[in-house]
């Protein structure tokens, strides 16, 4: 089924120029979305509520150490290494499962979320939830430009979202 699901994703991509291309812009510059989204949230906290910095700053870090760590044990190969394709975006031959851009992306989006439900701003939580959309359709970019099953794109944001919200708990329970 995951190959299946792959082959269907990305032959979308491929057959609609218009959405390969989206898609390609999106998989080739979320990590730089989600950086800028990531620091404004930094500075958003600063303002808002200042207890919460470090839980901003250590939640989506350990994320990203947890994905990359499970990532290594279990050493899952690209669909441009394991089928006849050539992918839409050049990638290096790293592992690919679970997909650090989806991880990333849902729990900076959470965590943006949090921080902003601190300030009442209907403006920023709505923010909030349009990153945690950008986030699901950076995964799925990611499976159309042919560099992630959606197995990749699935434990990455389940990590990210189980993370953020057991860590969540344990920091508000602990202080």
């Amino acid at each position: 089924m995951n190959k299946k699901l792959f082959m269907l994703l990305f032959g979308l991509g491929q057959k609609h120029k218009i959405f390969g291309r989206i898609s390609y812009i999106t998989a080739k510059y979320s990590y730089n979305f989600f950086y800028t989204v990531y620091a404004a949230g930094f500075i958003m906290t600063l303002y808002i509520r200042k207890s919460f910095l470090p839980a901003y700053i250590v939640v989506p870090f350990s994320v990203y150490i947890i994905n990359n760590t499970v990532r290594k044990i279990l050493n899952k190969k690209r669909p441009f290494q394991e089928l006849d394709i050539t992918p839409l975006i050049k990638h290096k031959n790293s592992p690919s499962c679970p997909s650090n851009h989806t991880a990333c992306a849902m729990v900076i989006s959470l965590t943006f979320l949090k921080a902003a439900s601190f300030g009442n701003s209907h403006l920023l939580i709505l923010m909030g939830i349009f990153f945690i959309i950008c986030g699901i359709f950076t995964g799925i970019s990611r499976v159309v430009c042919g560099i992630h099953y959606p197995r990749d794109i699935f434990l990455g944001y389940i990590i990210g979202i189980f993370c953020f919200f057991a860590e969540m708990n344990i920091i508000f329970y602990v202080f």
